[in-house]
């Protein structure tokens, strides 16, 4: 049991699941994670009536926690009900409700009640929500901690996230999730005109049918001096869209840009690496577009982008040319990751890139699936001196074989690898226990071979 703050304490904890319990499932399953950490209370996947959260939410053991996550547990607005009914959640700072059936009426009872007043993280992804719930909840009075909200996966539409933009409680927040709520371009054109989003610092609008006309909207915004974090992920925006990013000030203080998914060009890549308004950028996601070799060069070169220490290219069709330019750049020494999947780099790729004067600082390196290296680029990993400091190596889906892994296993160089995944290299059982049994790569935890 965790340790009570004292032993009168620990007693009424006992006494109280004695007298409740009586072979009860829900109720056991309560105090046995209440016993390791009161202060949190994860019933993920643990399906839920009504009357079980009814019970629930009057367990006075519930006083001390602050973090209840309730995700798949067919939780829907009556059960909602029933926990804004709740004596004791009073001191919840963080509740997690994602992918049930609650629907408007749920927040509609969240956003009213006072139980919820120390409450500062709110996921409600995957629900039934839609703009009605998000309206009430931009008019909550009671709210007035919450400053990270997730909606993503409901039809808030265009009118929710103008509710929300333009109220007291879109003034406050600091992170918002708005992944596929069918916000569109009309959703942007409000957050534009109308928006009171002055602290953000993380927005994800990712899967919204956003197009370069959206991103006008968004470049042209006045509410997002502070955000940090812009994640755009599977929409449209073209490269129209970044360059109209590309010219606005809302890129001056991003620190993480993902675009994965967007139907981006080299002329994206010239375009992000050629804007001043990006210079603070330390992650970038392109993953799954078409900037190959040539835009991959503009970004290695770029002047704005030398502060990078994460960076997605994976199935951009980079091919040789592009791991060369990467392995050529003066700029990215601060980067720390890097992917490269379905490249098609070949052996000839990595040779370049394991001999990079630059790329020293990389722990983690991620070349999986179609990228056709075999035991001569295993051999050039594995005799690096420019990828000593590699943590996490992820080889997937190659053909490094029986005599790669060899290479890999008597490397003097990847001592610090604490993950490595080989899975789908045509290795053998003697390839596999070559890399079990290694006396060099003794720091590894986690060893993927199927």
């Amino acid at each position: 049991m965790a340790e009570a703050q004292d032993i009168d304490d620990s007693l009424e904890f006992l006494r109280y699941f004695e007298k409740h319990t009586e072979s009860d499932d829900l109720l056991y399953v309560v105090q046995q994670k209440l016993e390791k950490n009161r202060a949190v209370l994860d019933l993920t996947r643990h399906v839920l009536s009504p009357e079980d959260v009814r019970v629930l939410a009057e367990l006075k053991p519930l006083q001390r926690v602050k973090e209840l996550i309730l995700n798949e547990t067919r939780l829907d607005s009556i059960g909602i009900q029933h926990l804004c009914g709740s004596p004791y959640l009073t001191q919840l700072e963080f509740l997690e409700i994602e992918n049930n059936n609650v629907d408007d009426d749920g927040l509609f009872f969240l956003s009213k009640v006072s139980t919820f007043k120390n409450l500062k993280k709110l996921n409600a992804a995957s629900n039934e929500i839609g703009p009605v719930g998000a309206k009430a909840l931009s008019m909550s009075v009671t709210l007035l901690q919450l400053e990270d909200l997730n909606l993503a996966y409901n039809r808030i539409t265009h009118l929710g996230v103008k509710a929300l933009a333009t109220s007291d409680l879109g003034s406050r927040l600091r992170r918002l999730n708005l992944t596929d709520t069918g916000i569109e371009v009309e959703g942007l054109k409000a957050v534009a005109k109308h928006a009171r989003l002055n602290q953000l610092e993380a927005l994800n609008l990712s899967a919204n049918h956003l197009t370069d006309r959206a991103m006008e909207y968004l470049a042209q915004a006045e509410a997002f001096a502070n955000l940090t974090t812009l994640i755009l992920d599977n929409n449209h925006i073209g490269d129209e869209g970044v360059y109209a990013l590309a010219d606005s000030p809302m890129g001056d203080g991003l620190v993480e840009l993902k675009l994965k998914c967007n139907g981006l060009t080299t002329d994206s890549a010239i375009s992000l690496a050629q804007s001043k308004s990006f210079s603070k950028l330390r992650r970038l996601d392109l993953n799954n577009n078409d900037v190959r070799a040539e835009g991959t060069e503009a970004i290695a070169q770029s002047d704005y982008l030398r502060g990078l220490e994460y960076l997605d290219l994976g199935e951009n069709s980079l091919a040789a040319a592009g791991a060369q330019a990467l392995a050529q750049t003066t700029q990215l020494f601060q980067l720390k990751s890097l992917r490269l999947n379905d490249n098609g780099i070949g052996d000839e790729g990595v040779v370049a890139l394991a001999a990079s004067k630059t790329l020293v600082h990389l722990e983690a390196l991620y070349l999986e699936q179609d990228n056709w290296i075999h035991a001569r680029g295993a051999q050039a990993i594995a005799e690096s001196t420019a990828f000593s400091k590699l943590h996490t190596l992820v080889l997937g889906l190659n053909g490094i074989g029986d005599e790669g892994a060899r290479y890999l296993a008597e490397s003097k160089q990847l001592g610090q690898l604490v993950f490595l995944n080989v899975i789908g290299n045509k290795l053998t059982p003697a390839g596999e226990d070559i890399l079990k049994n290694s006396p060099n790569l003794t720091g590894l935890k986690t060893l993927e071979l199927v």
